[in-house]
Formats: C-alpha cells, sequence, structure tokens
C-alpha cells in the first residue's frame, strides 16, 4: 500500500517547474509557502516563526534553509535533498533572512532572475523580518506562484489514490460517527469517540512507520447538531442530541499530506415534512452541481447551474456558500466552484461538491463528497450513502 508520494513523483514536478523556468529565463526558484515546499520537494513542516525556504536551482541540486531543529529530520525523512543552510534559531543574532541571502550566494543565484511564490516568509507566530527584495537587492523577481498552484490542481495518480485512501478512512470513520449518534449523547464526546475508533482503524491498516504530517493525529470526524446547523462552521460542544434534530458532519483523514471531505445530513427520529423537503432539495441540488461537473465547463458554471435550481424552487436566499472548492494537500484549494472563477475544469482535478440551505432557527442541511474529474464527468470518491433512509437516527 503506497501512502506517500514517490521520489520519481517529486523528480517530475520539479522538472515541470524547471521546464517554466527555462522558458521564462529564471535560473533559480524560491518557495517560501509550506505547502508548495511540501509538493516540490517532499519535506513537510508546520509553518511557525522559523522560516523554512526552499531554492530550486534551473540545474544541480535542491536547497532548503531550515532551523537546526529541523536538520536532522531531513536525512532521515527526505533523503532527496542534499543541500541545507541551517540557522540556530528565530530571530537569533543573525536573521534567517542573511542565511537566505548567503544561501543564494553560494548557489550562484543572488543576483540572478529568480521565481518566488512570495516577497518573503510569512509564517506568522511573532514573526518579522526583512522581504527577499532587501537581502538580495541585485535579483530580479518574478511570481510564479500561480505556476505552482495551476500545477497543483490537476492531480496526478499518485495524488489521487492518496485522496482514495484518505476518503476510505473517512468512509469507514463517518461509519463510526453515525454508529455512536443517539439522544442524549455530548457532541463533542461522540466526535472524539469517532475520531479514536477511525484512527485504530488506520493503525491497523497502514504499515508501522506510517505517521501523520501537521497538526493531524490520523482520522478526524466533528459535527454539529440542532439550531446550530443554521449556523456555518460551527463546532462540536457540549450540546446534547435531541429527538428531532439535524446533524451536520464531516469525517476524514489524512494519507501521505492529502486529505479528502465527506459530510453528511443526517436526522434523529421523528422527522417532519419540512425534515423531508430540505433533505430532498439540497440533495437534488449536489446531483444538479454532478451533472454539471465535466471536462471544458468553467468552474462558475457549476455554480450556475445549482443556482438556477436554487432559483426555481425558492431557495437561493437559503444559500451562505459557493458550490464547492478543489482539495488536496489542503481542504480547500483553488479553483472555486464560484461564480467568479472563469478556471476551465481539466480531467484529474479534485473537487468537494456541497451546495448547502440554511434555514434559521430550524437547521442546516448539506451533504459535501470529493469528486475527481473524468474524460467522461466525475469519478465519487468518497462514497458514504445520501439517501434519507440510510441516514435517519432512531430515536
Amino acid at each position: 500500500m503506497k501512502y506517500q508520494i514517490s521520489d520519481q513523483e517529486l523528480d517530475r514536478r520539479v522538472g515541470h517547474m524547471r521546464a517554466h523556468m527555462e522558458q521564462q529565463n529564471l535560473e533559480g526558484l524560491v518557495v517560501f509557502g509550506a505547502t508548495r515546499t511540501f509538493y516540490l520537494s517532499g519535506f513537510h513542516h508546520l509553518a511557525t516563526e522559523r522560516p523554512v525556504v526552499l531554492v530550486v536551482p534551473l540545474q544541480g541540486e535542491l536547497a532548503l534553509l531550515v532551523p537546526h531543529l529541523e536538520e536532522e529530520n531531513i536525512p532521515v525523512r527526505n533523503p532527496n535533498i542534499k543541500e541545507m543552510k541551517v540557522y540556530r534559531e528565530y530571530p537569533g543574532l543573525k536573521h534567517p533572512m542573511v542565511y537566505l541571502a548567503e544561501l543564494l550566494g553560494d548557489k550562484g543565484l543572488a543576483e540572478s532572475r529568480l521565481g518566488v511564490d512570495s516577497s518573503g516568509w510569512g509564517g506568522g507566530m511573532g514573526y518579522r523580518g526583512p522581504d527577499l527584495s532587501e537581502v538580495v537587492p541585485k535579483a530580479t523577481l518574478v511570481n510564479v506562484r500561480d505556476v505552482i498552484d495551476d500545477m497543483r490542481a490537476v492531480k496526478s495518480a499518485e495524488e489521487i489514490e492518496l485522496i482514495r485512501l484518505s476518503a476510505m478512512f473517512g468512509n469507514v470513520t463517518h461509519g463510526f460517527l453515525q454508529d455512536h449518534i443517539e439522544p442524549g449523547a455530548a457532541e463533542v464526546d461522540v466526535a472524539q469517540r469517532a475520531s479514536r475508533d477511525g484512527t485504530a482503524f488506520m493503525i491497523k491498516a497502514l504499515p508501522e512507520d506510517w505517521e501523520p504530517y501537521g497538526r493531524s493525529e490520523g482520522a478526524h470526524a466533528s459535527f454539529t447538531s440542532g439550531p446550530k446547523t443554521a449556523f456555518n462552521h460551527r463546532r462540536a460542544g457540549g450540546r446534547r442530541l435531541k429527538p428531532g434534530d439535524v446533524i451536520l458532519t464531516y469525517a476524514g483523514a489524512e494519507v501521505g499530506g492529502y486529505t479528502s471531505e465527506l459530510e453528511r445530513t443526517l436526522m434523529i427520529e421523528p422527522l417532519t415534512d419540512d425534515h423531508r423537503k430540505y433533505f430532498d432539495l439540497e440533495v437534488q441540488a449536489q446531483d444538479v452541481a454532478f451533472d454539471a461537473i465535466r471536462p471544458g465547463a468553467r468552474m462558475c458554471d457549476v455554480e450556475k447551474a445549482v443556482n438556477a435550481f436554487l432559483e426555481e424552487n425558492g431557495l437561493y436566499d437559503l444559500t451562505r456558500t459557493h458550490i464547492g472548492h478543489a482539495i488536496g494537500i489542503e481542504g480547500h484549494e483553488g479553483p472555486f466552484l464560484d461564480l467568479g472563477d472563469q478556471t476551465e475544469i481539466q480531467v484529474g482535478f479534485c473537487l468537494t461538491v456541497e451546495p448547502c440551505l440554511f434555514l434559521p432557527g430550524f437547521a442546516g442541511f448539506r451533504h459535501s463528497d470529493t469528486v475527481v474529474v473524468t474524460e467522461d464527468g466525475i469519478d465519487m470518491i468518497t462514497y458514504y450513502p445520501r439517501d434519507i433512509e440510510s441516514l435517519t437516527i432512531p430515536a
């Protein structure tokens, strides 16, 4: 079972960027973004006040600027990275950006034409420091952020397999979540139990050297319930479940740095006519979105199709968000299923599809599925049941 990106895939990505660099007469690439650094090098880190910067020359070895605390990780976890410039700590007696200038000088790039994804480090957490242009003033900087992100939007076969694996664990975890839901149970208790069960399943299924990236500890489940569901992005808390509750769920798992998204509308008996009405309309809206996603269409076309359905049924005022977004290394990536996004849909896009309805004082209704765009339309990566019978909890 493959659970991380191969060195061959990383080489392909760097090769693609070097082809672009050659076309644009760029002698090097300086990458500040943690996600883009991971994408091009396989080195994962949590962005903090300590800068971690990837340098990609047109020819030769990749190099990383890293704090001392990361130095020993690289030969073990990323043997493909042969060169490092190490600083002791931030802010240090000599600022990390000065070390970066020295690294570029060592690579013969301090006065070169360089592609960059940002003007400098933006890790937050109290960081302050100079822009790249201040420490290498003779270099010419060209923004290539969107070139990298456009490449990331079209997922490779290896990426799709990792997202499928994530979705499989997410589906299993959601099953645990639904099994634990019952009237009287506290939201956060149910969510934590399901997360633990899902992670235990991952431990059994994956090799012993599996280790999650980032702040994730494996599988994760969460939900909100009752009138709270009419407000977006509420979290599981101390509320106890009651008969007649609508429940908006989430389940997912990070595998090899990649994630998926599975969300469902569950309901606890007894159900009213409004429960059934709005559940059915939300599922129909998602079906409209599925039908509109195809190669050659634009991302905005999907929201236009869903909005036409919503307006026809007098529902548009119940919406709060666009229809979905790309997903992969990050839970939200571009492009977006949004009226303002003119991006042409391509084979290999991985997208969430999640039209939603919010009725203040009553409930919210949303399914979210992860799909991959194929030559013929879409392939559903998440596969948890979507019908009302499967998602109704006995009181």
